[in-house]
């Protein structure tokens, strides 16, 4: 039993115990005996081997990061809704590599106002963008997805 097992054991305990919203000794030591038979049968049934090169101590503060970026688009996005603004579909080329990541990736974009995720094709992403008529392009989508695949490069452990 290492160190992973022995906090996610607690942590479903936890969770256990707020369900339960009553904390006794025989509640915690049900609450921790069907905390190992979920991670079993997990462990046995669902693959993971698609975020194992995910480094998830670095994605810790990525919700509040996206939060936080959601409402200064939103901010920019009405911005765009009183002045002159045009849409149009943009292709960009990923550079991440775990399949995870790039469905948060994917996901992201789409909670952030101002693009929305259409198709993902290979090292292609296809969105939909607003964005200001007098640029050329969809710059502020395109800083958007830079700065959101930085973002989640980070937790991409190397060689994934």
């Amino acid at each position: 039993m290492g160190k992973h097992t022995i906090f996610v054991t607690l942590a479903l305990t936890f969770i256990w115990i707020i369900l339960m919203e009553y904390i006794s000794w025989p509640n915690v030591a049900i609450g921790m005996f069907i905390s190992m038979i979920c991670m079993h049968l997990m462990g046995k049934f669902l693959n993971f081997e698609e975020i194992r090169n995910v480094n998830f101590y670095k994605l810790l503060t990525y919700p509040l990061w996206l939060v936080l970026r959601i409402y200064t688009d939103a901010l920019y996005m009405i911005k765009m809704i009183l002045t002159d603004s045009k849409w149009g579909i943009a292709t960009y080329k990923l550079e991440l590599t775990n399949e995870a990541l790039r469905n948060i990736l994917a996901d992201s974009i789409t909670l952030t106002p101002g693009s929305v995720f259409l198709e993902r094709e290979g090292e292609d992403i296809t969105l939909l963008c607003i964005g200001d008529a007098k640029k050329d392009g969809y710059p502020t989508a395109e800083d958007d997805f830079i700065s959101i695949q930085r973002r989640l490069q980070r937790s991409q452990i190397a060689g994934a």
